[in-house]
């Protein structure tokens, strides 16, 4: 570990805050130095966020201090004051403008640079700024054509253009390929030998273990744990962040999901587009089918075209050994197929709108006659699943973008278990949700098998796809390559030989 600064350049001391009464935060201690990564762990929910945001200038805590630099009272006016200040933020999604280029962006909120002379300067200063971090980044690319880890590239440039003393990292690698996650962690090491404080937050624990020096960890608003990440063991925080033993209920998987027999209830023929060649695949009532493969193998153009939101140029799909016609998803939905996307939010969800008209935007005939919809009906509906799935807070009112992740994707598929589906297709149904949510969802894909469905679950964590499977198929280059009916003995590494295509079989 890099010897620390005598001087703390970040400390929160007894911070607090409460939103409409309810305790967000309550007497927080964290110490962050300059020359090291320190990571921030807890379940969603339990304060990570909010902590940033009083450090962003988003939220005013509302008792206790912020020192920065060993100078106490210290509150961030606006992002842009934080930002002025030497406090960045580098989101899961970064916030940068499309439309303008790099450099821009970088200098985003300063006086605009209007003359060839202003903008020549700007482009200079930004290539400064970017040579140690991303040489190959161009100074004039538009932010529109790039993708995430350059996004997040250009967040870092910006707060390191305002003298970059603190870095918070929300989740930074949810959107990330391995290639570009390993890229992102030698910038992050660079800050650290610079002196630079970083924030690091994820729920991914091989990560924490890579790239972190010390952690603390928060549940329900307050510390319970702080030490050098050496210190803990995985287990010991994955406890710590859920308050309970999750090491049995992460590790229930073949022996306990249900068996149907082997009755066949999806199966796919010769299915053959842009990205996928003749895929071969059969799915069975009461099983979890684990799905893995490579960034760009195509696991999630295989589901996208099952369920019809991708076309197929050839092949057929078969629903209960009938061949079924799907041209879109009201195809799949009438044939009782749920895919449920990686990204929730933009894809399976309205943030803007609460609980239950999410719930009922796929089975909203289910709840009207003759054109009207029963409020009573979908409101005793969404009120059962809420209390069966432990969707929290237990109110059908609640607005969705007010939920945790694990939450929201509870109230996904409470959407899709109201429609009767019997094939559920799960793009990373884990991603960017805690540990303890996590075991939940597990806890819900073996249920949903239990009770005779037949579960496809993409996962890019191997661990996940060893714990929960019956089954794991193997994609590369568009092809099943591998279908592995016997997992004994399956280790993480021979499943990524086999996607990378090193070993044959």
């Amino acid at each position: 570990m890099t010897e620390l600064q005598t001087t703390p350049e970040l400390r929160f001391v007894r911070v607090s805050k409460a939103f409409a009464g309810v305790q967000a935060l309550t007497n927080v201690d964290l110490t962050v130095h300059g020359g090291e990564v320190h990571a921030l762990l807890g379940e969603n929910g339990a304060g990570k966020s909010t902590l940033m945001k009083i450090l962003f200038g988003v939220f005013r805590h509302d008792g206790g201090d912020i020192e920065i630099g060993g100078v106490g009272g210290v509150t961030a006016a606006d992002p842009r004051d934080a930002l002025a200040r030497g406090i960045g933020l580098v989101a899961q999604e970064p916030a940068v403008v499309p439309q303008l280029d790099v450099a821009q962006n970088i200098f985003l909120g300063r006086r605009p640079a209007l003359s060839f002379a202003d903008r020549k300067a700007q482009r200079a200063a930004a290539r400064l700024l970017l040579d140690p971090l991303a040489p190959s980044l161009s100074e004039t690319a538009v932010v529109g054509d790039l993708g995430m880890a350059d996004r997040q590239i250009v967040e870092i440039a910006r707060a390191l253009a305002r003298g970059g003393r603190i870095l918070a990292f929300d989740e930074p690698t949810s959107s990330l390929t391995p290639a570009e996650r390993d890229g992102l962690f030698a910038i992050i090491r660079g800050l650290k030998r610079a002196g630079k404080a970083i924030i690091y937050i994820s729920h991914r624990m091989a990560e924490i273990r890579e790239i972190s020096d010390r952690v603390t960890v928060l549940r329900d608003g307050r510390v319970v744990a702080s030490g050098e990440t050496a210190d803990f063991t995985d287990s010991q925080l994955n406890n710590l962040i859920a308050g309970r033993t999750l090491a049995l209920e992460m590790s229930r998987g073949r022996a306990e999901t249900a068996k149907a027999g082997r009755e066949e209830a999806l199966r796919v023929e010769g299915l053959t587009n842009d990205r996928l060649n003749g895929v071969d695949l059969s799915l069975f009532r009461g099983e979890i089918f684990g799905l893995a493969g490579l960034v760009g193998s195509g696991r999630t153009e295989l589901v996208r075209c099952i369920f019809g939101a991708d076309p197929r140029r050839a092949g057929g799909v078969f629903v209960a050994g009938k061949l079924v016609d799907i041209a879109s998803p009201r195809d799949a939905m009438a044939a009782g197929i749920a895919l449920i996307p990686e990204d929730r939010r933009g894809q399976s969800l309205v943030p803007v709108m609460t609980v239950e008209q999410n719930f009922a935007l796929a089975s909203a005939g289910g709840f009207s006659s003759r054109g009207i919809i029963s409020g009573k009906a979908r409101r005793r509906e969404i009120e059962r699943y809420i209390a069966e799935l432990g969707i929290r807070p237990p109110n059908p009112k609640a607005l969705v973008r007010d939920l945790s992740g694990g939450n929201q994707q509870k109230v996904v598929i409470a959407r899709w278990l109201a429609t009767g589906a019997t094939v559920f297709l799960f793009d990373e149904p884990t991603r960017g949700i805690d540990v303890g949510a996590k075991s939940e969802i597990h806890d819900l894909l073996r249920r949903l098998a239990a009770r005779g469905a037949a579960v496809l679950v993409i996962s890019s964590e191997l661990p996940e796809l060893l714990a929960l499977a019956d089954r794991i198929g193997v994609m590369r280059d568009g092809r099943l390559a591998h279908d592995i009916a016997d997992l004994t003995g399956l280790t993480e590494e021979r499943l990524m030989r086999l996607a990378s295509g090193e070993l044959a079989s």
